[in-house]
């Protein structure tokens, strides 16, 4: 299997978690090629126009320009370790979320908590002058929309155990607390402060959006589903039907070339009908049976 088609069965089999975290690395390894191509060809500053074209702004002219930056931005990163710490983040909390709350509510996190950042950071500068929070740098990375899905799946779950590396079983309410704090001494120094506000705005959605789905009220999933309807963004679709070819029978006990297909096709049938339960009611609604076939599939059984 190449490696292009690796990422095609990650993207299908995957869910939103593997979706997300596929956008963000694309994002980062295109802005570098881009960069590369600058460099051979003494264009310098092929990459830094990319860039400044995904990057978010608070400066309401620049912004009139580019208005898909409030987008942009929560999948755009330029420094590798920025990078890898928030898709570290990411990977720890998304997946939590996703096996509870299904794929919609993930990408309705990830894309309101992303938004809700970027008001915070972009509100900064009316705050009271002594703090010192407005900010005239751009803004990237998926931090906050990241802090939105950890917050968010830590107030729905509070009390659930993770294993945290050299400490052992921890509450996630404790985890999601020591990171706000963290956010919360760091504004404090002076230090990338649009940042995170921004860290603070996504904080702040996954709480709300938490306790109200706990009442009843799906912002994230309202959300997505309005996108669905537009089609927009990277919402599931159902995969094209697989040709299938006559071919003559073969003697030797292995299947035809159009059994082969016939076969395939009916697993990708039954993985559709898998993701889309995982999309409407979360990991755990799924049966064992169906967990066992999902990761044969991811695994290319």
């Amino acid at each position: 299997m190449s490696i292009a088609d690796d990422i095609k069965q990650h993207w299908r089999t995957g869910g939103m978690v593997k979706r997300l975290l596929i956008i963000n690395i694309g994002v980062f390894l295109l802005i570098w090629a881009v960069e590369l191509a600058g460099w051979i060809l003494n264009m310098r500053g092929l990459g830094t126009l990319l860039l400044n074209q995904l990057m978010g702004t608070s400066n309401p002219a620049q912004l009139l320009l580019k208005p898909w930056t409030p987008i942009t931005y929560m999948f755009t990163h330029q420094a590798p370790m920025h990078l890898f710490w928030n898709m570290v983040m990411f990977w720890f909390s998304a997946q939590l979320f996703q096996n509870i709350l299904g794929d919609k509510r993930l990408l309705g996190n990830y894309l309101l908590g992303g938004l809700a950042g970027f008001a915070f950071y972009a509100l900064g500068s009316l705050m009271p002058a002594h703090l010192d929070l407005g900010s005239s740098g751009p803004i990237l990375g998926a931090s906050a929309a990241v802090m939105s899905v950890l917050i968010g799946i830590a107030t729905y779950r509070p009390d659930m155990l993770v294993n945290l590396f050299l400490i052992g079983p921890v509450r996630l309410k404790y985890v999601a607390l020591a990171v706000l704090v963290l956010d919360l001494i760091a504004i404090r120094s002076g230090s990338n402060t649009g940042g995170h506000l921004a860290h603070l705005g996504g904080a702040l959605y996954g709480f709300l959006a938490a306790r109200q789905l706990a009442n009843g009220h799906d912002w994230s999933g309202a959300f997505v589903d309005r996108l669905e309807r537009i089609r927009l963004f990277f919402v599931r679709k159902k995969g094209p039907r697989m040709r299938v070819e006559k071919s003559p029978h073969r003697r030797d006990g292995k299947p035809t070339d159009a059994e082969f297909n016939m076969a395939k096709h009916r697993q990708q049938e039954r993985i559709d009908a898998i993701l889309d339960k995982i999309s409407r009611s979360g990991y755990d609604s799924l049966t064992k049976d169906e967990r066992d076939f999902l990761f044969r599939s991811g695994n290319g059984h």
